[in-house]
């Protein structure tokens, strides 16, 4: 294989190193000349690793050792001059300059500075950096704290979407999460069950441009996490959580550290040691779990429940030397919601009775609901990483990261029983589905980092072997669905009965995916930075497809593909950077959902120009203006296996070529004290305009998209906050005639505003608080998709109110 080539340069470590250093510069600010033997401490706001003290040489230059890329505390002390605080975030794999320009010393005063530049201008990706912390005080899943999904959304170019899809920038899913370096495969792809909760999450970078070679398999968006540990103080948190449509929410967090103690004691008098364990337990269930097809009557047969496991476990083996072990275990089961019927508006159009949803309620036929459908899907999604840190010297560390993921999603049913040798001609339960799916990945993913002058040089490889089974057995309740199998325009004849007995069509899938690349981050001068590289991609899959246990039909896809990557940062006065790069890049085919049964879809290739500007506009605050440009082939477009129905049964086909453009405004204010106004806002114009699939759009483009959050923390501790989330609608929310299928009308926009409000942290007993919050407060209920071949019909989720308390045991 091509890569082996790659991988015997490299030796070892992983993908996205969640690591970097500080250097720093003190000066005198009255004649800017170094300032030696100042003292520097770098304190960690998250408790998890004990402080660092420095000296400056003689030119006044320090610079950290391997620090974890979020914010830290920095304290800069030397005699005859004022004590300097800041806050400044390290940003991973690169050395980040922190210029301190110290006051002579007139009176005794401490000066407190807010971080020196939030543009970071030597960092050429284009990114939104989320601080989980500094989040959760605004509204973004004030019904369900097992969202990530609504964290990701406070980016631009985030499309929301019905059955916890989210679509990024023109794309339909595609989207990578790197856990502390370790890649996870398949990150959005119709589940109900989460991957990973936000409560484990430290911070979270998420990339939609300019990627550095080291990122690839998923490139429609980049979830850079770093995941937290135990800290030094021991912990134990808890949230429970009440509220509308039966929604409870129970949820644990542990945290600490045993061991041998090292470095520096904290504020509390307490050492770092050895060992650290962060543990995680979530439990939510309710009554309204994804959006209906119907905006009144959402509870019907819309139950659902799902559970978090988590563990991340840490080892210091020695000053040189890190491991970590990292487990997750996150079932979910979830009714699949039935339709009950719509109003007469819906005539023409469908008003969800008989197959798929087209028939009047004046055809007799009774809804899902009252003939007793019974669909519900169960996820099975699990992981273990096993990550390896070595710091070779002072300019160089090496990673090697061990992993094995499950992803399963099963669709099954307790509906009433069908006989296929008298079949009615019309029935609204369209079929008993039993689908049995699951998709194994064995992954080792290496890197070596090293920095040397100006340039911080990074190599890396991946190996993943991947291989996935599924059953499909579609049970047609109606001659209207039989024949919709047997018609060859759908594609699905393979699953029609033979001789009055219901087809089991199997599928299994044997292919890997390698990849191996080298990149240098350059500081070519005090202004300008360039990331630039290759990377080379390995694709390759087989999948055999059997019907009813007879031969196998094989068919084999794959794609090997050298990427060049070329991100410019050029910082501009007055705290002012602009961006721009060209990626090549390939997004391989989700393994979790698989493709079509009996095809193999090719993977998606990409040309993407971006380009922006950003400005710091205030302490904390930035501005930043962001145009971008994609051209697909074979772009990878997830949808019902068949089309119109409420059943989550996803594949995903190809789209010949798509044009995706975007242009992006967005404004950041996090205050630099732990109280004031904190606020995110961000506009998206964009459009997905496919070629080749008879379409205008994508059936998720939408125009416009807007996403506006604030909190307002006063000085005990109280918050209130609001968020706000605009579309101006999804392709697919457009209503289309039954009799013909042609479209009529416009698309519906859609809005959910909500709303915060939590008590000072003593309101009940020590260190505990009351938190009132409420999504969709004008429970508004707008159209979604309509009758479309990625969701069915789906409606906005209606109001939900819910009470917590949240505190510390």
């Amino acid at each position: 294989m091509m890569v082996l080539g790659l991988v015997l340069f490299v030796g070892s470590q992983a993908f996205a190193d969640v690591v970097g250093r500080l250097q720093f510069t003190v000066k005198n600010a009255d004649d800017d000349t170094g300032i030696a033997g100042a003292k520097i401490v770098i304190s960690d706001p998250t408790n998890v690793s004990p402080p660092v003290t420095l000296s400056s040489d003689l030119k006044g230059v320090a610079t950290s050792g391997l620090l974890l890329n979020h914010a830290w505390t920095i304290k800069v002390s030397s005699d005859s001059f004022d004590i300097d605080t800041r806050t400044v975030t390290v940003v991973a794999d690169v050395i980040t300059p922190v210029e301190v320009l110290m006051e002579p010393l007139k009176e005794k005063v401490i000066t407190v500075k807010g971080s020196v530049n939030v543009t970071r201008p030597n960092n050429p990706n284009v990114g939104t950096l989320r601080d989980v912390a500094a989040m959760k005080v605004m509204p973004v899943a004030p019904s369900n704290n097992q969202s990530l999904k609504s964290l990701i959304q406070t980016a631009p170019g985030m499309v929301s979407d019905s059955v916890g899809q989210l679509h990024p920038e023109g794309e339909h899913s595609s989207t990578s999460i790197y856990l502390n370096g370790f890649q996870l495969p398949g990150a959005f792809q119709g589940r109900f069950g989460q991957i990973l909760s936000p409560t484990t999450v430290q911070n979270a970078e998420i990339l939609t441009g300019s990627f550095a070679p080291e990122y690839g398999r998923e490139t429609a968006a980049i979830l850079n996490i770093q995941l937290r540990s135990g800290t030094i103080d021991p912990f134990l948190a808890f949230t429970a959580s009440t509220g509308s449509w039966q929604t409870n929410e129970l949820g644990l967090t542990a945290g600490g550290q045993f061991g041998k103690e090292y470095g520096a004691p904290n504020d509390s008098g307490r050492r770092a040691r050895s060992f650290s364990y962060l543990l995680s337990f979530d439990d939510r269930q309710t009554n309204n779990a994804q959006e209906s097809p119907q905006p009144d009557d959402q509870i019907a047969h819309n139950a659902g429940q799902s559970y978090i496991m988590f563990a991340n476990l840490g080892w210091r083996l020695s000053d040189n030397d890190n491991l970590s072990l990292t487990l997750s275990d996150n079932p979910g089961t979830v009714e699949i919601a039935n339709r009950t019927g719509l109003s007469s508006f819906y005539t023409p159009y469908g008003q969800g009775y008989g197959f798929l949803g087209l028939d009047p309620a004046s055809s007799g036929l009774p809804s899902q609901q009252a003939a007793g459908q019974d669909d519900y899907q169960q996820d099975h999604n699990e992981f273990g990483v096993l990550n390896f840190l070595h710091t070779v010297d002072s300019h160089t560390q090496a990673r090697m990261s061990l992993g094995l993921t499950h992803n399963g999603l099963d669709i099954l049913n307790h509906n009433p029983a069908i006989d296929l040798n008298n079949l009615p001609q019309d029935n609204s339960i369209e079929f008993n589905p039993t689908l049995i799916r699951n998709a194994r990945d064995a992954e080792a993913e290496g890197s070596i980092t090293s920095s040397l002058g100006a340039h911080t040089l990074k190599a890396g490889f991946s190996f993943d072997r991947q291989t996935g089974l599924e059953s499909y057995q579609l049970t047609p309740g109606s001659i209207a669905a039989l024949n919709f199998l047997n018609d060859p325009n759908n594609g699905l004849q393979q699953f029609a009965p033979v001789n009055g007995v219901s087809s089991v069509v199997t599928v299994s899938r044997d292919g890997w995916y390698n990849a191996g690349y080298v990149q240098d981050t350059w500081h070519v001068d005090k202004r300008l930075t360039a990331n630039y590289g290759l990377r080379l991609d390995e694709f390759s899959q087989d999948q055999a497809t059997a019907q009813n246990g007879g031969a196998g039909v094989s068919a084999t896809s794959g794609l090997n593909m050298v990427e060049p990557r070329v991100n410019f940062a050029y910082e501009l006065p007055s705290r002012t950077v602009a961006r721009a790069s060209y990626n090549k890049l390939m997004i391989i085919p989700p393994s979790a959902q698989g493709a079509v049964p009996g095809a193999v879809v090719p993977p998606e290739v990409i040309d993407q120009f971006d380009t922006s500007i950003e400005k710091q506009t205030g302490p904390g605050e930035s501005l930043k203006v962001r145009y971008y440009l994609k051209e697909i082939t074979n772009q990878l477009d997830t949808g019902l296996l068949v089309a119109g129905t409420q059943i989550g049964a996803f594949v995903t086909d190809s789209i010949p070529k798509d044009y995706v453009r975007g242009f992006e405004v967005s404004y950041n204010l996090f205050p630099v004290h732990p109280f004031g106004l904190s606020a995110y806002a961000s506009y998206a114009n964009s459009t997905a305009k496919p070629q080749g699939n008879g379409n205008d759009y994508n059936d998720h483009d939408q125009l416009h998209t807007v996403s506006v959050g604030t909190n307002y923390t006063f000085k005990s501790g109280a918050q209130i906050g609001l968020v706000d989330n605009y579309g101006s609608g999804v392709a697919s929310s457009v209503l289309s005639l039954a009799s013909t299928g042609d479209e009529f009308g416009s698309r519906h926009a859609h809005n959910e505003l909500n709303f915060r409000l939590a008590s000072a942290p003593n309101f009940i007993g020590r260190g505990n608080s009351l938190v009132f919050e409420v999504q969709n407060l004008f429970d508004e209920r707008a159209l979604l998709n309509f009758n479309s071949g990625f969701s069915g019909t789906r409606f906005q989720m209606g109001r939900t109110i819910m009470l917590s308390c949240q505190g510390k045991l």
